[in-house]
């Protein structure tokens, strides 16, 4: 008998008696700029424009006077094919040329002689016709072999390989011996029109670049030497094996101070500003605009409004609504109301 009172005494306490269930722990992140990338980056010096030079007619290339590194000026000839071969095609076609000029002259004549028979009813008409289509056909024979004496001459002409202005040769592509046709490289020539600097960037980074990027290019080794540049093309096609981009960054003053090839770290020039981000499964999927849940001092959990900025991986920039020291839930937001006492930090 005794018993069953107490239970229902216990049933009858004030709820102030009994002892609160502990808040629930909660995996949260602490806001801060640390999820930025890198600054630094290492790349190489080259030219701004790289051109492929070859022949621009068929033959086998005989010299080739230049060597890899070489400082060139334009027209300097950089390579040459068999002149003797060329020079005989030349023969050959004035040749022709001549050939197909005494066969026109010849059958001019006969045009004239069986036009006069003609005229004296002496000769038919199929005589004079047949004249005249040989006469016709001599004049284009001649218009032919004229223009294969000028293609003999161009190609004699082509067979010099010049260099279309100053520069470095930065590449060989043919050697002495070699047979080549129209158009096939033969070597690669870095102009004089200026350097750049080229580094490799990883996607993540292209999310955080402005558009007129400025970065400061340093030297390796001893006594380094530093340039400003300034981002001038981010090549589209990211590598396929790394997944990188290049960029390629116009140098000041044309950056004609340093050497083709020169390894330089490439320093992007960002504010000091830290870079906030959380990661995209702490941004409430429900609400407009984007909300998150920051806890409170007391440890209530509180909906903040943020900005959103860019994508990274997984990870997304808060533009505003957050500072850096914010606690923000990032695992089972769903299941969390305003105002909800929260426990002890949980990392994930």
């Amino acid at each position: 008998m005794i018993r069953p009172v107490l239970l229902l005494l216990l049933a009858l306490a004030p709820a102030s008696a009994r002892a609160e269930a502990p808040a629930r722990p909660v995996v949260s992140e602490i806001v801060t700029g640390s999820a930025i990338a890198t600054r630094d980056f290492p790349g190489v010096i080259a030219a701004e424009v790289e051109t492929t030079l070859g022949f621009q007619t068929a033959g086998r290339i005989e010299t080739r006077p230049v060597n890899l590194g070489d400082a060139v000026t334009a027209g300097q000839v950089l390579a040459t094919l068999d002149q003797v071969t060329l020079a005989e095609d030349v023969a050959a076609a004035e040749a022709g040329l001549r050939a197909a000029r005494a066969e026109a002259d010849f059958a001019r004549q006969s045009l004239e002689r069986a036009q006069e028979l003609q005229r004296r009813g002496v000769a038919p008409l199929a005589t004079l016709e047949a004249a005249a289509a040989k006469s016709a056909a001599a004049r284009a024979a001649v218009d032919r072999a004229r223009a294969d004496l000028s293609r003999a001459r161009d190609a004699e002409r082509f067979g010099r390989l010049s260099a279309p202005s100053a520069g470095v040769v930065s590449q060989i592509l043919a050697e002495p011996g070699a047979v080549v046709t129209p158009g096939t490289p033969v070597l690669r020539l870095a102009t004089a029109a200026g350097r750049e600097a080229v580094i490799d960037v990883p996607d993540d980074m292209l999310a955080v670049l402005p558009k007129d990027a400025r970065f400061t290019i340093e030297t390796r080794g001893d006594g380094p030497q530093t340039l400003p540049g300034r981002l001038r093309l981010i090549e589209p096609v990211a590598d396929a094996s790394t997944r990188a981009h290049r960029l390629r960054i116009s140098l000041a003053d044309g950056g004609h101070a340093f050497r083709l090839g020169t390894l330089v770290t490439a320093r992007l020039d960002l504010p000091e500003a830290p870079l906030l981000t959380l990661p995209m499964a702490a941004i409430r999927p429900d609400t407009e605009p984007p909300q998150v849940w920051r806890l409170g001092p007391d440890r209530r959990a509180e909906a903040v409004a943020v900005t959103l900025g860019q994508r990274l991986d997984d990870r997304v920039v808060i533009s505003s609504g957050l500072t850096a020291g914010d606690e923000v839930v990032i695992r089972g937001i769903r299941s969390i109301t305003p105002g909800q006492q929260l426990g002890p930090r949980v990392s994930p």
